[in-house]
């Protein structure tokens, strides 16, 4: 079954929020030419703003502005943009994650096309619970490490189909789990760039009828002293 196409609002006030999501990123596009550092923070900003009030019309068109990253490489913080949508755990899930979202960021090599998820150390605790069977976790520097991934420069599955750096956990020797509670192996990452060191992702669920489902936003960043 092919992915569904997301409903574009053509009204009026849809033709204005995107008209202002353009000019916002068109003025985070030109803050970065002269004052990178501001304009990343500013963007993490508008990105979180966006999240905390629920506002996936403009998320959607903020991403269909973003473009394929030659990186990112090495570790990143993450962000989970508002809440976790379009399936029957978000209601578990949510609350949960404000009270300890776990999930830290994730870290790529650009050049091997790998890369993993970084967790709070407490994911050690909660993951057998709803990952149940899974084997992956690592410790790492003060985090836990797992839920690896292989990436790369393909066409985004919904709409808008821009091109992204594609995150795929369902490669056979990861051995993701696929449990209702954590069904990862089923899902796929998909990011683009907004300025330089600022990128919007967005998970999609291959449900079990083959239908792909938007479930999630989150952003990843640069560390914020790097040389961007």
């Amino acid at each position: 079954m092919s992915a569904p196409v997301q409903q574009v609002d053509s009204s009026g006030e849809g033709r204005r929020e995107a008209s202002a999501v353009r000019a916002m990123l068109a003025e985070l596009h030109g803050m970065a030419q002269s004052h990178p550092t501001v304009a990343r923070a500013a963007t993490w900003q508008y990105i979180k703003e966006l999240g905390d009030r629920g506002d996936l019309p403009a998320l959607s068109i903020l991403f269909g502005e973003g473009t394929a990253p030659d990186g990112p490489d090495g570790k990143l913080e993450g962000l989970i943009v508002g809440k976790l949508f379009g399936i029957p755990e978000a209601h578990l899930a949510n609350p949960l994650m404000r009270i300890n979202p776990t999930w830290q960021g994730k870290t790529f090599d650009r050049g091997a096309g790998t890369g993993f998820n970084r967790l709070a150390p407490i994911a050690r605790l909660a993951m057998p619970i709803v990952a149940a069977g899974y084997r992956g976790l690592r410790r790492g520097d003060g985090e836990v490490e797992g839920f690896d991934f292989n990436h790369s420069i393909e066409k985004g599955r919904i709409e808008p189909r821009v091109m992204v750096r594609a995150l795929d956990y369902g490669v056979p020797e990861y051995m993701n789990p696929s449990v209702r509670t954590f069904p990862i192996k089923r899902t796929r990452d998909e990011i683009v760039e907004l300025v330089p060191g600022i990128y919007l992702g967005r998970a999609l669920l291959t449900m079990r009828s083959g239908e792909v489902r938007l479930i999630a936003h989150f952003a990843l960043r640069e560390p914020i002293d790097s040389p961007l």
